[in-house]
């Protein structure tokens, strides 16, 4: 099976904060709320405000992990260990990989 670095490539990091985002920022802020931990105006506000700002503040800490990520998951996609006919600037894996 190839693995095709299609259109999809681009939303890993899109998909990685707002993960975060959701999951380990706005609910638990909003769960607190509920629970009586925060006065609930304030963790709405809280919510609000991280909801919108810290996706912008934390893209490009999102890009980096996807890329370490990929980078893991398939080690041989990485510059220094192409062949060296291989040219980085096309993206059809057919074309780019030296078939052997």
């Amino acid at each position: 099976m190839t693995l095709e670095r299609g259109d999809g490539y681009y939303l890993g990091p899109l998909c990685l904060n707002y993960g975060f985002v959701a999951f380990f920022i706005v609910s638990p802020t909003i769960l607190a709320g509920f629970a009586g931990w925060l006065p609930l105006p304030l963790a709405l506000g809280i919510a609000f405000i991280t909801a919108f700002a810290l996706p912008v503040l934390f893209y490009q800490y999102a890009w980096r992990i996807w890329l370490a990520i990929y980078y893991i998951c398939l080690p041989g996609e990485l510059h220094a260990n192409r062949h060296i006919d291989s040219d980085d600037l096309l993206f059809e894996e057919e074309t780019r990989i030296r078939k052997d």
